[in-house]
């Protein structure tokens, strides 16, 4: 009976389970760190001890589509930012996380409601849901609002895109916490709506990967939560370049291509990733702008 020393030895005792255990457990995403998402972790977790002032950090993080953004800001959200209760009894949530999809204020507050699972009219005047969310932000402590999806706001016209914007930067001044806005590089659109906007947030992007050793290393730590029987070697020059060229360094598309991959070599009993497996699923090509993946006949 093999060690597999190619799997982190937390996961080891998942290959003693079935083929369908084993495919169930590849469906469990896994953080696995690397050097760009531990750099963007230190900044945010800067600006969440930055003691309260008049004006706060703020940060706009942009990207393509599927390349990590939100699961790095959800692994700080759940690491870092975790609930807590204070020693007064209070229920702490140090970091709130919404989505938006439309360029409206309402839009906003009911996100910030529906986090809080808040009782609320979901058409009440802005004002009123405004105000609730406010509340419910100060009661909770909260340090830093996350809004994911923010580039959906460049949808709407330029008088909407204001208005959504004026209402993000009134929540900075009202609460004086940092704001984290996230989404694709469209979103710097919204910073050259009004010169205000590029004075207070900086931006960050999250690039996608060149062929270095540190998509080496990343490769070499994602082999060994996979529960292939058999070592693949991903971090070797040729099967790194492989995963490079069919991805094109997009983090999403490379965890997507690799389980898929897993999962056939489980489903074939081949137990390993080789070039002829990568080869045969090069239709994973990256993801378009519209988000759809599309096989390739």
């Amino acid at each position: 009976m093999t060690d597999y020393s190619h799997i982190a030895p937390q996961f080891r005792e998942v290959m003693l389970k079935t083929d369908l255990e084993r495919l169930d457990f590849l469906e469990e995403p896994r953080w696995i760190d690397y050097p760009a998402a531990n750099k963007l972790r230190a900044i945010l977790d800067g600006m969440l001890r930055v003691p309260e002032r008049t004006r706060m950090p703020n940060l706009l993080l942009v990207g393509m589509s599927n390349s990590g953004k939100t699961s790095v800001v959800t692994r700080f959200k759940n690491t870092t930012g975790k609930p807590y209760v204070s020693d007064d009894a209070v229920s702490v949530r140090p970091v709130i996380y919404v989505e938006i999809h439309k360029p409206d204020e309402r839009e906003l507050y009911n996100a910030i409601l529906r986090e809080f699972w808040a009782p609320h009219n979901p058409a009440a005047v802005v004002p009123k849901l405004r105000d609730q969310a406010i509340h419910l932000l100060r009661v909770a402590r909260t340090r830093m609002l996350v809004i994911d999806e923010i580039h959906t706001i460049s949808n709407g016209s330029p008088r909407k895109a204001m208005d959504a914007m004026n209402e993000i930067k009134m929540l900075s001044n009202t609460l004086h916490i940092p704001l984290v806005l996230v989404g694709t590089r469209t979103a710097l659109q919204l910073l050259a709506l009004d010169p205000q906007y590029c004075s207070r947030f900086e931006v960050a992007a999250l690039p996608n990967w060149s062929i270095n050793p540190d998509l080496q290393r990343f490769l070499k730590s994602f082999e060994s939560v996979l529960p292939l029987k058999k070592p693949s070697r991903l971090f070797s020059p040729e099967l790194t370049r492989s995963i490079h060229t069919i991805s094109e360094g997009n983090t999403g598309n490379i965890e997507y291509l690799l389980r898929e991959c897993a999962k056939e070599a489980i489903n074939t009993g081949k137990e390993v990733i080789d070039l002829s497996l990568l080869e045969k699923n090069s239709w994973m090509r990256p993801t378009a702008t519209n988000g759809v993946r599309t096989r390739v006949l």
